[in-house]
């Protein structure tokens, strides 16, 4: 009998799985509003936990997002025409609206057959630019309370582009506060991300630490400040959030959407509550040097055949993500351009489980240290959600009024050293509207 890796159950998120039920008990970002920019426009092919979807907004202006095939000979919709009602498939001409009812069928005279034809269709909303989308079943709790959800489209963006491996590989490098240091550091020059202060670059060798959360993890980084101490938290929110604290720049963070078992698509969000984002972040974004990397919108096929209409990275595996090995980037010795692209270099590259195509990384041969606390952290909390239906369940009543996604990220300078006292101070700040406590480490 083949050997079986536990921690390789938190890769899987097709229907059915623990993890895919996770992934269907919370709204998703599906797809940016503006990629559906006017009623009637052309679709947009998706992939979402395994399923081959198609978006489409009707000639009201509302979106659906249904299954990728006609019902009748399982042709794709994409080709289809955009109608008032909803989209109809160009082969023989059955029409379906959002919710994935048949309301007509040109190729026959009989009309009440429409009644028994449904598409797998799933609720979708939009807010804050974004299409977001519920896959399970039931009613769906509240959208996620993020602080930056209702703020005006000058203070915030959101943006999105694929990952070619599993959606955990990403995610965990939202825990990994070492890694900045050495990845996002230019040795040279000592010049970092501009969402850090010197202090991550000059020392190096950070203590880290882990508390769980209602909703997850924060994690946290403690550097030597002079006399003081820096301290950077993370927040980790199940399933797949991350919020990123910033010394003076927007606050980010990323969702990593599960496309199928192997790709991602990669989110990012940003948001400023001093004013409009600042130009020179929006030029420092604009330049490919953080987030998202320098992409083109189009279709792409997965190495799962799927096609998707998406944003496309330019530096990839194909081209070794364009490394410059004599250190022309700005911010990192490894000569790779920008800190997704240098992330994703990484990522999408870790030694993989047989049979994965090269996109689930092989856990049980990691060397793990104490610097990895908040990784091990969240997947032993991943783990506990879904370990049994009770814990599932207990999981939808947290997320079901949205209010535990409302927390925020941290970065400070303090004379205090202990983790502890540090937090009890600072708990008001890291999680504001949300009264869960931390659990004991």
């Amino acid at each position: 009998m083949a050997h079986v890796n536990k921690l390789d159950v938190l890769s899987h998120v097709s229907k059915g799985t623990p993890v895919g039920e996770l992934f269907r008990s919370v709204w998703l970002p599906a797809l940016l509003s503006s990629q559906l920019p006017e009623p009637g426009c052309a679709p947009v092919r998706l992939k979402l936990l395994g399923e081959e979807l198609v978006a489409f907004r009707n000639g009201k202006g509302e979106v659906g997002i249904v299954q990728a095939n006609c019902a009748h000979r399982l042709a794709p919709l994409f080709y289809g025409r955009v109608e008032q009602e909803g989209i109809r498939c160009s082969y023989h001409g059955w029409l379906y609206n959002a919710s994935g009812d048949c309301l007509e069928m040109k190729n026959t005279a009989d009309q009440s057959i429409c009644k028994k034809v449904k598409l797998t269709a799933y609720k979708a909303q939009e807010k804050a630019d974004i299409v977001w989308v519920f896959m399970g079943s039931g009613e769906p709790p509240s959208l996620p309370q993020f602080p930056w959800i209702d703020l005006p489209k000058s203070q915030r963006n959101a943006t999105v582009w694929i990952q070619e491996s599993n959606w955990l590989q990403g995610m965990e490098g939202e825990l990994d506060s070492s890694h900045v240091s050495i990845l996002h550091t230019n040795p040279a020059t000592m010049a970092t991300s501009p969402v850090h202060r010197p202090y991550s670059a000059v020392d190096i060798t950070p203590k880290l630490f882990a508390k769980d959360t209602s909703i997850g993890v924060i994690g946290i980084a403690r550097r030597n400040a002079d006399e003081k101490f820096y301290w950077r938290v993370s927040q980790f929110m199940a399933p797949c959030f991350s919020s990123i604290p910033s010394a003076d720049f927007p606050v980010g963070g990323r969702a990593f959407i599960p496309i199928d078992d192997h790709n991602t698509y990669t989110w990012d969000f940003n948001y400023y509550l001093k004013g409009d984002l600042p130009e020179a972040f929006l030029d420092y974004i604009g330049k490919g040097l953080a987030f998202p990397p320098d992409s083109v919108y189009e279709p792409y096929r997965l190495n799962t055949g799927a096609i998707i209409d998406t944003f496309v990275p330019v530096r990839t595996q194909r081209n070794n993500y364009m490394i410059d090995r004599k250190g022309a980037s700005l911010s990192s010795p490894s000569g790779i351009h920008g800190l997704n692209d240098q992330d994703r270099a990484m990522q999408e590259g870790m030694l993989a489980l047989p049979g994965t195509e090269g996109r689930i990384v092989d856990r049980e041969k990691e060397f793990l240290l104490a610097t990895d606390i908040a990784i091990v952290r969240s997947r032993r909390r991943l783990l506990e959600y879904v370990k049994s239906e009770e814990s599932l369940a207990k999981f939808r009543e947290i997320v079901k009024d949205g209010s535990a996604y409302a927390v925020v990220p941290l970065d400070v300078v303090s004379e205090l050293g202990e983790m502890d006292e540090f937090l009890e101070r600072h708990h008001g700040e890291l999680m504001p509207g949300n009264t869960a406590e931390p659990a004991a480490a």
